[in-house]
């Protein structure tokens, strides 16, 4: 189990994030409804991003995914470049997950602030859920907190994952730095 830092270097990527310890089944609910949905549009400047990150996993001590943890409550500094396309395709992805065994409550999207929280049931017998709080300052700079919690019969306990950032836009443009590619700085 891995959990991709190097891909959200911006909180907007979080998503990415959030998609890993959401994980669904491959089965078809209903469509949601539009309340539920986030929307495509970006509150924030295209470009480069950079995002420190830190977190903490509780519910794995004594397994052999204790070291991951520990390694995951050191800080990171990562890099992102984030554009229309990537922002939509994110986006959409989280929003066709719905369809998929997950679902979508307490959405608020606003230019200040995305909020929500999802919970899934696993292929496993299990069930994953997050609660997600970005506060977006302006237009170049945003901090937030995503808790985490996974269930799942393979694990002792329920693991919890706590994580904290705040991202700042460096530039319209992205250098070295691919879309959908981050760029670990520390």
């Amino acid at each position: 189990m891995t959990i991709p830092f190097s891909r959200t270097g911006s909180c907007f990527l979080l998503l990415s994030l959030v998609q890993f310890a959401t994980a669904a089944p491959a089965q078809s609910q209903s469509a949601t409804s539009a309340q539920t949905q986030l929307s495509e549009i970006p509150p924030v400047s295209m470009g480069l991003w950079q995002t420190d990150t830190t977190s903490t996993v509780t519910g794995l001590e004594n397994t052999p995914m204790a070291g991951m943890a520990n390694a995951l409550g050191r800080g990171h500094t990562t890099q992102s470049c984030l554009t229309p396309e990537k922002w939509k395709n994110d986006i959409q992805g989280f929003n066709a997950k719905q369809q998929h065994g997950c679902t979508l409550s307490n959405v608020n999207q606003s230019a200040q602030e995305v909020s929500f929280d999802q919970v899934c049931a696993s292929g496993r017998g299990g069930t994953n859920s997050a609660h997600v709080d970005i506060l977006i300052d302006s237009n170049q700079h945003a901090h937030g907190t995503v808790v985490m919690k996974v269930t799942d019969p393979g694990l002792p306990q329920t693991m919890t994952i706590n994580v904290s950032m705040v991202s700042s836009y460096v530039s319209p443009a992205c250098g070295d730095v691919k879309p959908g590619e981050g760029k670990m700085i520390k």
